[in-house]
Formats: C-alpha cells, sequence, structure tokens
C-alpha cells in the first residue's frame, strides 16, 4: 500500500514539475501573438498549486491553477461547483484546471460549464467576462512526455471488444445493467448463429468484469448516467455521433486490408448473395449504402461486405477475372466481429444493423454521410422513441 502511494506521489511531482517548466518556458501559449506566461509560482498559496500571469497585449490576468494528472468529464463535474464558489469570491482572477492534455471532451464540459482551462498541447480557455478572455481548442500534445500524455487512459470503448457494449446500449436505450448487458451479449451470440444455420457460431460474450470496465468508462466520460444499480444514456444522438467520429479515424486504416472484386451475380442484394453463398463458408454482411434500406434508393457504385474469415480469399478474389454485371463488391475483414451484432435478414440478404451502417457511412462521407443522417434521423431515433 505504501508502495502505491510513494509511486503515486512521484508521479504528481513529476506532473506537477512538468506544468511548471511548461509554463516558464511559455510552451502553453506557443504561437499566439502577444500573448505570454509571467510570474510562475509553484504553490502559491493555499487551496493552489500553481500561479502566475497571463497576458494578451495591455490585459494581464492572474490565474490560479490547480494541476491534474489525468482530467475527465465526471472529474470535472466533481470539482465544478468548488470553482464556482471560487470564481464568486474572487471575481479578479481566473481559477483554472491545469494538466499534461485534455480531451475535446472534457475541454467541451469547461467551456459549456464556465471552467477555464490550460494543457500543456496549447489548448486555453480562460474567460473574466468584460475583464479577459482567451481560447484556443483543437491543439494535439505533440512533445509531451509519455506518462504525461497518456496518463491512467481510461478504456477505449469506441474500439474492438469493449464497443459491443455500445451496441447494447444504442440498440436498445432502455435502463440496463452490467448482468443484462452480459446476458443480452450472450443472447444476441445464439441468434447470430439461428441467421447461419451452417456457419461457425460467432461469439459476442465478453466477461461480467469486461462489461463493467466499459460501463465504469462511459460514466467517466459522462455518456451513461446511474439509475440504482443500472445505467441508462441520456443522450443516445450525441454517444453515436462520437462513436461515428472514432470509427471514422480507424475506417481508412481498415479499408488497406479490404479488396475489391467484379460482381457477376447482378444488382440486387438477394441475387449477389446467393451468388456469394456458393463462395464463402462463413457468415458474411452487407453493409454501408447497400444495408441502409430505410434511406432514400442511391444508384450503388460498390456493394460492401463483410467477412468473418479469411478462408474465402481466394474464391472471392478470382472474381476479378470474372466479367462484372452489377456494382464492384467490396470485402472487408472487420476489426472486431461486433459489426455481425444484430445483423438483419432481408429477403435472404443478411444486412448488418441499422447501427453499423451508418457507422459505415458516416466514415466514407460524401453522399454517404447525407444518407448517414437520413437513417439516424429517420430510423434509428424513430425506433429510440419507441424504446
Amino acid at each position: 500500500m505504501r508502495e502505491n502511494i510513494t509511486v503515486e506521489t512521484t508521479k504528481w511531482n513529476q506532473t506537477e514539475r512538468a506544468v511548471a517548466d511548461a509554463l516558464r518556458d511559455q510552451v502553453p501559449v506557443k504561437d499566439l501573438p502577444g500573448v505570454s506566461i509571467q510570474d510562475v509560482r509553484e504553490q502559491p498559496e493555499q487551496a493552489f498549486d500553481i500561479s502566475f500571469q497571463l497576458r494578451s497585449g495591455s490585459n494581464r490576468v492572474q490565474v490560479l491553477g490547480e494541476i491534474k494528472q489525468t482530467v475527465s468529464p465526471r472529474m470535472l463535474q466533481e470539482i465544478a461547483p468548488w470553482i464556482r464558489r471560487l470564481k464568486s469570491l474572487r471575481r479578479d482572477v481566473s481559477v483554472a484546471v491545469i494538466a499534461p492534455t485534455l480531451s475535446p471532451q472534457a475541454q467541451a464540459f469547461c467551456v459549456k460549464n464556465g471552467i477555464d482551462f490550460m494543457d500543456l498541447a496549447g489548448n486555453v480557455f480562460i474567460n473574466l467576462p468584460g475583464k479577459f478572455t482567451l481560447q484556443r481548442s483543437g491543439m494535439r500534445a505533440r512533445g509531451v512526455p509519455a506518462q504525461e500524455s497518456e496518463g491512467q487512459r481510461a478504456l477505449n470503448v469506441f474500439s474492438g471488444r469493449s464497443s459491443r457494449v455500445l451496441r447494447v446500449l444504442l440498440e436498445n436505450p432502455k435502463s440496463w445493467t452490467v448482468t443484462e448487458i452480459a446476458r443480452e451479449l450472450s443472447a444476441e451470440s445464439k441468434r447470430s448463429s439461428s441467421g447461419f444455420p451452417q456457419a461457425t457460431r460467432i461469439d459476442f460474450e465478453i466477461s461480467i468484469g469486461s462489461v463493467s470496465k466499459a460501463i465504469a468508462s462511459l460514466e467517466e466520460q459522462l455518456w451513461v448516467r446511474r439509475r440504482g444499480t443500472a445505467v441508462v444514456v441520456p443522450e443516445p444522438r450525441r454517444l453515436l455521433e462520437q462513436w461515428a467520429e472514432k470509427y471514422k479515424e480507424r475506417y481508412r486504416w481498415r479499408l488497406r486490408s479490404s479488396f475489391q472484386t467484379n460482381n457477376p451475380f447482378g444488382y440486387d442484394l438477394v441475387t449477389i448473395s446467393q451468388g456469394l453463398k456458393q463462395l464463402i463458408p462463413g457468415p458474411y454482411a452487407f453493409s454501408g449504402a447497400a444495408a441502409a434500406a430505410e434511406t432514400p434508393f442511391v444508384d450503388l457504385d460498390i456493394v460492401d461486405v463483410f467477412l468473418l474469415a479469411a478462408e474465402s480469399d481466394v474464391r472471392l478474389r478470382n472474381l476479378k477475372s470474372q466479367p462484372g454485371t452489377g456494382p464492384t463488391l467490396r470485402f472487408t475483414y472487420p476489426f472486431d466481429v461486433g459489426v455481425f451484432m444484430y445483423l438483419k435478414i432481408v429477403r435472404e440478404a443478411p444486412v448488418v444493423s441499422a447501427i453499423q451502417a451508418y457507422l459505415d457511412l458516416y466514415a466514407r462521407g460524401g453522399r454517404d454521410l447525407k444518407q448517414a443522417e437520413y437513417l439516424l434521423t429517420n430510423a434509428i431515433e424513430r425506433r429510440w422513441e419507441v424504446v
């Protein structure tokens, strides 16, 4: 126990020292014309870790800083009343949260709730209405030591196995307990097997501990709220849109391992599906524009297909040598089998859920982005309303 305390104290001292040095070196205000940091003092007075004078042209303000190793929206929510009280008592100074890095979510929470902040990447929000205002966002953490920039990162619920918890919450945004989510993942595994009776069973299950960690991370970022022993998603649209942004970051990387072939089968999904069944021994599903049946009809130039395993690679790639009679086929192996959760059989053709179709349409951008918005507004949200 004592060793843990010593380690945490050492990390804290390193963070405090790094922040103080960065302030003296003008790191947070680099490339801001006429802006400078002066008179940096460590532990200047009780209840604060650091103070300094921030100048912008002829304007100046005293900043009293609370240094944090890592910052989450939930932590900000907890200290917000304390900061508001201090600001009401000392209207001539800025009371700011200072950290090695602040996520876009944490920055947005601060701006919305009137919490001043500064990080070593150069993101700044210092606002004394009528006296002093300095704001800059969108700066990435370059040159910040890995220990400080990464900190104790929360579990990434937007990627890999953890994203299956998101699929459960967004498919049916009701009140869920951790045990109920685990049971739903098990039930969905059985349902998917019935959709592909001759194929290998798709296992979506993860441990209750992993589900609990995912929920804790979502709660830390204020994406879910506690309701007794259960959680609810207060703003499912915002959560899905945030997931779509994260998903888009991986989309191009994932496409590098995809491959395209000619389509000798036809134009409609049923005909294409019947042809693919002869070549693909395992599960597959249509995604993107081909799966968004609720959106207005568009001429498909490419049909996206998710594959579970690489066993059929050779047979599918041989389609390149055949004459094409329909839109190009693009085959992708997903980073997680969760893309197959809640798939539907539409006229004998397996298609991904509306949630997954939205993610892929959003990631592709262009005209597909308009389809994604239409799918969200006119299909997904309407289904949420009747939950």
